[in-house]
This record gives structure tokens, C-alpha cells and sequence, in this order.
């Protein structure tokens, strides 16, 4: 038998059957996760090929996933009764998303947000669904926080803007460091992980914390990954490159 289809029958539910890009990790926390909450409606940012879509289809009663690609709909078309699929930006629909699902007192139990994965774009996400007055405890995974670009837009996005805000930790499920290209990840870089927040209808007391349990694990990769010296400057590059510290 393959070693890889051994792993997955031990990770993924049956019928799982569409691909994604999560490690095994990842997927048995995911779906394990939706099975305690059995949210009455979630929400997804980033739909790519249905990979998570159908877990979250199978946990939940109702699912919104939006995706920048106007073809994600019909790529899965009859897939997933209980999906409503909303195409375009984020950055433009997400917080018409948002307004509506307020105005309707509709309340998420869950949402994914594996969408854009730039700091700006990531941060701005979250900020968007910051908006939502939560009607009861939601649950909000955020996948690649071990990425350093994806991980400083979660750490530097306004948690506190939300009084609902009870508990942010951006090592809830630790990443994984490739010395070798795998799928769409290059050599040397830092991929995966869940950062996790929590949302209560009740409005907290006193300040909120950012959590980072794995932060050491974080900069000791980074300091041997590709990503080392993003968010230094030309010249600093250039002096480091002279000096013989760049490969």
C-alpha cells in the first residue's frame, strides 16, 4: 500500500476525496474541529479546488466560500448542495459579506480564512470580518501562519477593534519548514499552520493578548529559510550578499 494513502485514511473522513493542500496535521485538527462545533452556517476565504469546502460542507449545515476566481463555481457545480458561492475580490465583497450577514442577525459559527496571503491582503481580511457582531461563539482558523508574510498580517491586524475578541493565538497548529520544493512550495520555505481566534457574543473585560506559543520555532526556521531577509531593505541585502551571508 502506499505510505501516503495509509496516512490519508487515517486523517481524512471517507469520501474526502478532492484535493488539498494541507498537511495531514492540518486536515485531522480541521475536520475534527468542525465535528465538536457543527456550526449552523460557515464561512470560507479562498475556495482554490474544494479541498476544505468539503469538509466544511459535511460539518456544516450551511457554507458561504468566496473565492477571486469566477470559476470556482463551476468547476464544483453540484458538489456541495448546502454552498452559496460569492466570485470577486475580497477586499470589495467581503465587507458587503459582512454587512449583510449583520443586517440579517444571521450567526457564523466557523470561518476558514485561506484567501490572500500577502501581509496587507491577509490583514485587511481579517479586519473585514472583525465587523461581525458574533451571535454566538465563532471560531476563526486562519491557515499559513507559519509563513512570515501571512503571520505578520495576522499579528499586526487590530484584533482589538472587535470587543468580541476573547483569545488570538497564532500557533495553534504549528507549520512546516521545506528544505525541498513540494506542490507550490519553493525550497527552503515556511508553509502551513493554523492561526486560531475566538469570538464571543459577550463583549471582553480588560486587554487582549496576542498569542505566539511557537514563536521560537518560528524565527530559528526563519533565520535558515528563504525568507530570512524579506523586509530589509536593498542595501542591507546587497552588504549581507558581500559579506557572504546570502547562499
Amino acid at each position: 500500500m502506499n505510505p501516503a494513502s495509509t496516512i490519508g485514511s487515517l486523517t481524512d473522513e471517507e469520501g474526502f476525496d478532492l484535493y488539498w493542500q494541507m498537511s495531514s496535521c492540518e486536515r485531522f485538527a480541521l475536520q475534527s474541529l468542525l465535528k465538536r462545533l457543527q456550526p449552523a452556517l460557515s464561512l470560507e476565504i479562498g475556495t482554490y479546488q474544494g479541498g476544505s469546502l468539503q469538509v466544511l460542507s459535511r460539518f456544516s449545515q450551511e457554507v458561504i466560500s468566496v473565492d477571486i476566481d469566477p470559476l470556482v463555481e463551476q468547476r464544483l457545480a453540484g458538489k456541495f448542495p448546502n454552498v452559496r458561492y460569492v466570485s470577486g475580490d475580497s477586499t470589495q465583497c467581503l465587507p458587503q459579506l459582512v454587512q449583510e450577514l449583520n443586517e440579517r442577525k444571521q450567526a457564523v459559527g466557523f470561518i476558514l480564512v485561506d484567501g490572500d496571503h500577502s501581509t496587507p491582503g491577509l490583514r485587511r481580511d481579517i479586519e473585514a470580518l472583525l465587523e461581525l457582531e458574533p451571535r454566538q461563539r465563532m471560531v476563526i482558523i486562519m491557515h499559513d501562519s507559519f509563513n512570515p508574510a501571512c503571520r505578520e498580517g495576522m499579528r499586526t491586524a487590530n484584533w482589538a477593534k472587535s470587543p468580541y475578541v476573547r483569545h488570538v493565538e497564532l500557533d495553534f497548529i504549528p507549520g512546516i519548514y521545506h528544505h525541498d520544493a513540494y506542490d507550490t512550495a519553493e525550497a527552503r520555505s515556511m508553509w502551513g499552520g493554523f492561526g486560531l481566534a475566538v469570538l464571543e457574543p459577550g463583549k471582553r473585560d480588560g486587554a487582549l493578548k496576542i498569542a505566539e506559543s511557537q514563536r521560537g520555532l518560528h524565527e530559528a526556521m526563519k533565520r535558515v529559510s528563504r525568507h530570512r531577509f524579506e523586509g530589509k531593505g536593498r542595501i542591507q541585502r546587497k552588504l549581507l550578499k558581500m559579506i557572504g551571508k546570502l547562499p
